[in-house]
């Protein structure tokens, strides 16, 4: 249904259109902050369908701020506003595990914070396979987040 790969320079417009809802913006960055030239150096991806860009994510493998020490983390994570509904979230969260271990063969995990008020996305990373570590992370854009972890075993 979806397929997920590096953005390319060609992708930037297309993921610069990207917008969630309102009651969404308050957990994502906005998405020209997150590509700003400010903004701390991580991998970004596409979710895209028959060509289509449809969601945007980044992995961070090198800050060395994950909150999982030697775990990948997620973040950045949106499906368009035009787009959801649509199955891509729970596509998107159920193939993770398989992209991420062909894309970075030498980690064996990855991590995220997801707001504690976010009760949906949470529900959608279990759903995936993501485990409550029962830490938290309190420094999140709209409160504490859980943070959650996901082995590639």
């Amino acid at each position: 249904m979806i397929g997920m790969r590096k953005m390319t320079t060609d992708d930037r417009t297309a993921v610069l259109a990207l917008s969630v809802t309102d009651d969404q913006s308050r957990f994502v960055e906005p998405i020209a902050e997150t590509l700003s030239d400010d903004a701390p150096v991580r991998d970004n991806f596409v979710i895209e369908e028959d060509g289509v860009v449809v969601g945007f994510f980044q992995i961070d493998g090198s800050s060395g701020k994950q909150k999982i020490r030697d775990s990948l983390e997620l973040q950045e994570v949106a499906v368009d506003a035009r787009h959801q509904g649509k199955g891509y979230g729970k596509a998107f969260v159920l193939a993770l595990r398989t992209f991420l271990r062909k894309e970075y063969p030498e980690w064996r995990s990855v991590c995220l914070t997801v707001n504690y008020k976010n009760r949906a996305a949470y529900r959608l990373y279990e759903l995936g396979g993501f485990v409550d570590t029962g830490q938290t992370h309190l420094e999140g854009r709209s409160g504490p987040q859980h943070i959650m972890h996901l082995a590639f075993t």
